[in-house]
């Protein structure tokens, strides 16, 4: 106890010189979304409206311009729920930016981490209902390239739960009017400890390798994009016979927008995937539910109704093909951002 006394007063007597030449700051974010899909007649989803609003109250310190270090947290509201907060997640992590590199470690908004990934990737309810990536994020960069690593434990291993975690690489690079694009992740689904002998590792690797044309520069619209490429799975359940599949497709997109409004177009032809979702279900698969079907095509129309540094809004109106039928989405979101300097 006298211990503790002592290290508590050492800390407050370090606290206010250790904070000069630094800059205290006050950030607060909100995001709001609404998603209403049209699902009731498939037989690869569920039928439901999300909506809710992330709070994300935090507080920054920075020094030698590079570094920072960011705590708070995300506290989400759903809306109609009797619950004036649904769920807490902690936001808190370690930062270096500089002009080429940034790097974090904690658990931090995915928001615009992974934004370069594909909606084949991660279906909607992730980005609403799991805001934070919580592990490791390294990113490279500069105007004509980037390339990225990152880790995402969402598992953690006792007895009743299964240990799971991503690791995921993606990269961009243009020439002129041309690009090639990888995105990539493996998802590891592992056992509990101590070890039950009825579960079995499972993996499943996702990759998308694609290459393109932005004639954007040469035309008077704001976007114009057309791109093909390969998407490859790899998903086994290891220990069991006739349990490894190796799925592969071709993809096909273009995206068009001019003063605010933009149509984007994806087209996925080839092999059905989630091979093993009869048995593991959405605990081993995290991306677009139609890619169980051996087609499937995406349109979104879309109109920025707000875009700045601070804020950003989209109203959208989702296609979706699939099973010899046509689905509807509509959605609404919006982000907001603000941080102050409180002291220096």
């Amino acid at each position: 106890m006298v211990r503790s006394i002592r290290v508590f007063f050492l800390l407050g007597l370090f606290l206010p010189f250790s904070l000069y030449g630094q800059v205290l700051k006050g950030e607060l974010g909100l995001n709001y979304f609404f998603d209403n899909t049209e699902f009731s007649s498939s037989t690869l989803t569920i039928d439901q409206t999300m909506k809710g609003v992330h709070l994300i109250p935090a507080l920054a310190v920075e020094w030698d311009k590079n570094n920072s270090l960011h705590g708070g947290a995300d506290l989400l509201n759903i809306s109609g729920s009797q619950k004036t907060i649904e769920k807490i997640d902690l936001v808190a992590y370690y930062q270096y930016q500089s002009q080429k590199t940034l790097f974090r470690a904690g658990s931090f908004p995915r928001q615009n981490i992974l934004s370069n990934y594909s909606d084949f990737f991660f279906k909607d309810s992730i980005r609403y209902f799991r805001p934070n990536l919580q592990g490791l994020f390294w990113q490279v960069a500069n105007p004509t390239s980037f390339f990225n690593l990152w880790l995402d434990w969402t598992g953690h291993q006792t007895a009743t739960e299964r240990e799971s975690f991503f690791i995921g690489a993606s990269a961009n690079k243009r020439h002129h009017l041309f690009f090639a694009d990888f995105q990539s992740y493996m998802f590891h689904y592992a056992n509990t400890s101590p070890r039950n002998p009825e579960f079995h590792v499972c993996d499943n690797l996702l990759a998308h390798l694609s290459a393109g044309i932005d004639i954007t520069s040469i035309t008077h619209l704001d976007t114009l994009i057309f791109a093909a490429g390969i998407l490859q799975s790899f998903e086994r359940e290891r220990g069991v016979d006739n349990m490894t599949f190796t799925p592969s497709g071709l993809v096909v997109r273009n995206e068009i927008e001019y003063r605010k409004f933009g149509i984007s177009n994806t087209l996925y032809w080839g092999d059905a995937r989630m091979r093993l979702y009869d048995k593991h279900g959405w605990n081993l698969y995290w991306s677009n539910p139609f890619l169980r079907s051996d087609s499937y095509f995406e349109s979104k129309w879309y109109w920025n109704m707000l875009k700045s540094n601070r804020i950003n809004g989209k109203l959208a109106m989702e296609f979706h093909v699939s099973e010899g039928k046509v689905f509807f989405e509509q959605l609404f979101t919006l982000s907001a951002s603000v941080d102050k300097l409180l002291k220096k």
